[in-house]
Order: C-alpha cells, then sequence, then structure tokens
C-alpha cells in the first residue's frame, strides 16, 4: 500500500484536476457544439466528482460573482484592483474577469485560507458539502430531421436514437436519470442498460420508462403509438399505466390506449411501414414527413382504418393505392395533394 503522504498528494493532485477540468467546462458551456455538448456529458458522468464540482460552480457562480470577486481579491489571489480596472477599460463583464481567476480560486478552496475563509463567510458565501452528484444540471441537447430526413444519434451513454423524418427531440443525460423529450414525429430506441440510471421519454402527455431495451415511439397527430422490439417498457397516460413486452405496442389518445401487436418494430428504418388498422389520418401524417406539399384528406372519415405495407417515401403511389383501395379521388398539383371522398372540384 502506499504510504499515506503519497496517497494524499495523490488525492490533491486528483482533485486539482477536477477543479481544472469543471472550471474550463463552466467558462464554455454557452459555447459549445453539438459535439462539444456530448463530451462534456461524458466527462460529467465519468465520476460523481465530476458532477459534484459542476454542480457547486452552476450554483454559485452566477447569483455570487460579485461577491467572489470582492473574497478573491480580499483573499489576495493574484487578482488586483488594478487589474479588475484594465478589464473594466477594455469594457469586458466582471463576470468574464472572474471566470479568468476561477482556476485561482479553485485552488483557494483545498486548503482554504483562514483570511480568506473569513472573507467568505463576511459576505455570505460559506462553500458547502458537496451536493449529490445527480444535482449537476446539463443543457439538453436538440436534434431535427428535415421533410425525408433520417438521422442517427448515439449518446454519451452508449444508447441510439434513430429518428424519422420530420422529427424533433432534445436530451437531457444526468447522473441519476437520461431524459428524452419527443416533440414531434417517431423516433426507435436502442438504450443501454443501467439500472441506476433509468431512460424516460416524454411524449406529450404520454411518459414512458425504461432501463435497456429497444422501442419505437410515434408521437403523430393527436396521439402517441409505443412498440417494443425487445425488453420491457413502461408507459404512462395520466392516471392510465401498461407494461410493454417484445411484439407489445399501444396507440394512446388522451388517455384511452388500445393494444396491438406491434410484428416487426421500427420497419421505417428501412424504407417501409406495416400497419395493421392505423388510421387513415396517421397514414396521411407519416407521408407527410416526405412530402414537401401538403397533403389533405377532405371528405373522409380520418379514423378510417388501413393495414398494409408500404413505401413511406413514395408518397404518390402510397396515397394511389389508398385511392384505389376505398374507392377515393386524388388529385396532385404543384402546391397540394388532395385525398377526397368525392369530386373535389376547383381548389
Amino acid at each position: 500500500m502506499l504510504p499515506r503522504n503519497i496517497r494524499d498528494m495523490n488525492k490533491q493532485t486528483t482533485d486539482q484536476q477536477v477543479r481544472e477540468q469543471a472550471a474550463d467546462w463552466y467558462d464554455r458551456l454557452a459555447e459549445l457544439s453539438a459535439d462539444e455538448q456530448q463530451d462534456y456529458q461524458r466527462w460529467l458522468l465519468q465520476s460523481p466528482e465530476h458532477a459534484a464540482a459542476m454542480a457547486w460552480l452552476q450554483q454559485h457562480l452566477g447569483a455570487c460573482e460579485h461577491d467572489l470577486l470582492t473574497a478573491l481579491a480580499a483573499a489576495d489571489h493574484n487578482v488586483s484592483d488594478d487589474r479588475a480596472a484594465e478589464h473594466k477599460a477594455a469594457g469586458e463583464p466582471a463576470a468574464r474577469h472572474w471566470r479568468d481567476a476561477v482556476r485561482q480560486f479553485w485552488h483557494s478552496l483545498w486548503p482554504l485560507p483562514a483570511a480568506a475563509l473569513a472573507v467568505l463567510l463576511v459576505v455570505g458565501i460559506v462553500y458547502p458539502l458537496l451536493p449529490p452528484a445527480d444535482s449537476a444540471v446539463t443543457r439538453p441537447l436538440s436534434y431535427r430531421t428535415a421533410t425525408g430526413e433520417q438521422r442517427t444519434e448515439q449518446l454519451a451513454d452508449g444508447s441510439e436514437i434513430h429518428m424519422n423524418a420530420l422529427s424533433a427531440l432534445s436530451v437531457t443525460m444526468q447522473p441519476a436519470q437520461r431524459q428524452v423529450r419527443l416533440e414531434q414525429g417517431e423516433a426507435y430506441f436502442s438504450v443501454a442498460a443501467d439500472k441506476q440510471r433509468p431512460f424516460y421519454v416524454d411524449a406529450g402527455s404520454v411518459q414512458i420508462r425504461v432501463v435497456g431495451t429497444a422501442f419505437n415511439v410515434d408521437h403523430t397527430s393527436d396521439g402517441v403509438s409505443i412498440a417494443v422490439a425487445h425488453g420491457e417498457v413502461r408507459v404512462t397516460a395520466g392516471t392510465q399505466h401498461w407494461t410493454l413486452h417484445a411484439g407489445d405496442g399501444v396507440r394512446i389518445r388522451g388517455e384511452q390506449g388500445e393494444r396491438y401487436q406491434a410484428g416487426e418494430v421500427s420497419d421505417w428504418r428501412k424504407g417501409w411501414r406495416r400497419v395493421e388498422g392505423e388510421p387513415l389520418a396517421d397514414v396521411v401524417a407519416h407521408l407527410q414527413r416526405y412530402s414537401t406539399r401538403p397533403i389533405r384528406l377532405q371528405g373522409i372519415v380520418q379514423t378510417l382504418p388501413f393495414s398494409g405495407r408500404y413505401n413511406q417515401s413514395d408518397v404518390e403511389g402510397t396515397l394511389s393505392l389508398i385511392a384505389s383501395l376505398f374507392g377515393l379521388s386524388l388529385q396532385i398539383s404543384d402546391d397540394l395533394i388532395l385525398l377526397s371522398g368525392h369530386d373535389p372540384g376547383p381548389h
């Protein structure tokens, strides 16, 4: 076993490195690219000490920068009045000046000099015990797809999200949980198992909780459909609850849910969709993701059920098939695709 003085020195070196890294991330948080955001999340999740250090910075720096500047200067950590005046003359905000000195302030915390402690107590800033790791806040990452575009994103924990066209979602990774908000569209989630950090998906009024599994969520029109490829998924809508396993699906509107057999989950990733009894309005909404022209239904019951397999990117071909099956009229112009139950006339 290493001698105590060597162990203490190693710990001090590690503490110093964590403080340096946390200060660097904090200084750049507002300017991180999407890739840098993922690097930051990976760093945050590497160790509880990382999350705790960043949580403290986020909790105290924004509200206390003026007092901390005073404390730092009074403790004589190389932040002189002359240097502050230089920053002011250069038009730099006090916050930026303080962030330039973040590393020096971190060094003052281990060990904390008596003079600095006195100043901190006077201005009402007492360094607390490190907060729980899950109190660290990360900014959500936002992803969108355009019409006809599919996209795959790998998260910092190893999970993958496959997004269908015209979809939007945000991801927040925290030490105690992983959360996705599916604002619109459709996504297939392949979730890395982690019993300590459940994975949540919010799709409007529907909440989905998993630990490690693969499932599809379709937030289309005024409903949400969930289909499970493997594993277990728990779904909540208001006071209603469903537990789904491989091959199970549920369509939810409001708090009403209808179970169904999912069959092949997320076949849309291969360009095709297989549906059983899907309302025609939902079929059209899926096709709309691949059409720059609006698709309208006229004189047709929106809930008319459609079953079959179709190529989602072949919008006109699929609508022609539907029109022939149900005896509908299809009109296509440069600015509109109209599917109607009678002669639509001029539009």
